[in-house]
């Protein structure tokens, strides 16, 4: 393997496990009364905004590859975790917060499954490793909004 490729995967680890600071900021936030409302929304938002990402990935695959065989399959399924996101934006947060933690595992399940071959191995233990935190995080924050009904 090259340096500069060594060097591009180890900065995207780095910055794509670094990007689950703010869902776990928000969701340790969630469990004080005062900031609940607005943390569980950032995390809501995030979560959405981060299916959209990973969603969007698999449109950057099949621009590459639109000379050869059917892609609507491959970009259905870009657009349908957005679609997920977008409806979580529309839920209350209890209900929101498993649904999206569902979605993300979702497309983390789908990409094992059907594009584990075409997707470089360090990306499908990266994604693992990501999908693992965030739904944590997602976990962390649903169980500070469920605290007020108990």
């Amino acid at each position: 393997m090259s340096k500069s490729r060594a060097d591009n995967i180890r900065r995207t680890r780095t910055l794509t496990l670094a990007s689950l600071a703010p869902m776990y900021v928000m969701a340790t936030l969630a469990w004080a009364e005062a900031w609940r409302e607005i943390a569980l929304t950032g995390l809501v938002g995030y979560a959405a905004i981060s299916l959209t990402f990973a969603g969007a990935i698999h449109w950057g695959r099949v621009l590459n590859q639109f000379n050869q065989s059917n892609q609507f399959p491959t970009q259905l399924f870009g657009v349908l975790a957005a679609f997920i996101g977008w409806a979580g934006l529309l839920l209350p947060k209890e209900l929101s917060i498993p649904m999206l933690s569902a979605g993300l595992m979702f497309l983390w399940g789908t990409e094992q499954m059907l594009f584990n071959d075409e997707l470089p191995k360090w990306y499908g233990q990266l994604r693992t490793q990501l999908t693992a935190g965030a739904v944590l995080a997602m976990l962390i924050g649903w169980a500070a909004a469920m605290m007020p009904m108990f």
